[in-house]
């Protein structure tokens, strides 16, 4: 199964002239020419289920959520829904529940930010399914990735997850330059070494707490758990603020 890592930035990346945008559109063009998907399925740090029950959105449509505030007026001009794959989210939602996974259906979500920015970008006009991340171990989310694997056999499904390795909000909020955290290159150095499974292991560094990855780096765990890879490829990095960085990666 193939699976992509790719960092959603801020909402302003809507208006600005950046490569980011860019490469979004440039790996959406890559991967269908590869695999032309009939469903992406979307994992966004800010899709969080604070039960410990994992949320799968059953709805028809995938409405757009603006979950963004404080930002420039043009900013929320600029929204993106999708129909949903509500067959493959039910077989995810069984498939757990069998697996002995909490996980249940939901309709009070849609698209956060950090899911349609990229989406809309990387794969527009293709069926979604969004599951939640909980604050679970990485284990629980690789092995939910697994499951959405077993969910996705005999269709051609890509699994997307989004968000920061590096998210420190308030060093931006000070003015820091940029920098590359030294866990970033403890991760991207696993990354192309192919040391998937040490990745399960970084919330137990202080490295990992000093760059305090956003939604605790849950979306990449589940993206590996489902390609279960052997190969990656860094297929873009950038640190377009103090205390962010941006890291796009295919696992196959």
């Amino acid at each position: 199964m193939l699976g992509l890592f790719v960092s959603h930035g801020s909402p302003t990346i809507l208006t600005e002239n950046v490569p980011w945008k860019d490469l979004m559109r440039k790996i959406g063009e890559d991967v269908r020419k590869e695999i032309k998907p009939d469903t992406i399925v979307v994992v966004s740090p800010h899709f969080i289920s604070w039960s410990g029950k994992h949320l799968v959105e059953t709805q028809e449509k995938l409405e757009c959520i603006q979950d963004y505030y404080g930002f420039p007026d043009e900013l929320y001009k600029f929204c993106y829904s999708a129909e949903n794959d509500v067959e493959l989210a039910q077989r995810i939602i069984n498939l757990g529940r069998e697996s002995g996974v909490e996980i249940e259906g939901d309709t009070s979500w849609g698209l956060d930010h950090g899911a349609w920015i990229p989406l809309s970008f990387v794969f527009p006009g293709i069926k979604v399914v969004t599951v939640s991340i909980t604050e679970g171990t990485p284990e629980e989310h690789y092995k939910l990735g697994e499951i959405i694997s077993r969910a996705s056999e005999g269709r051609k499904v890509i699994l997307l997850g989004t968000g920061s390795p590096t998210h420190r909000l308030d060093l931006f909020s000070l003015n820091v330059k940029p920098k590359q955290s030294k866990f970033d290159q403890i991760l991207m150095d696993l990354i192309a070494k192919r040391k998937f499974k040490e990745i399960l292991e970084l919330p137990r560094t202080k490295e990992w707490v000093e760059a305090q990855p956003e939604g605790l780096l849950n979306p990449l765990y589940v993206t590996l758990g489902f390609s279960n890879p052997e190969s990656a490829e860094i297929l873009g990095y950038d640190l377009p603020w103090g205390g962010v960085s941006m890291l796009a990666v295919k696992f196959k």
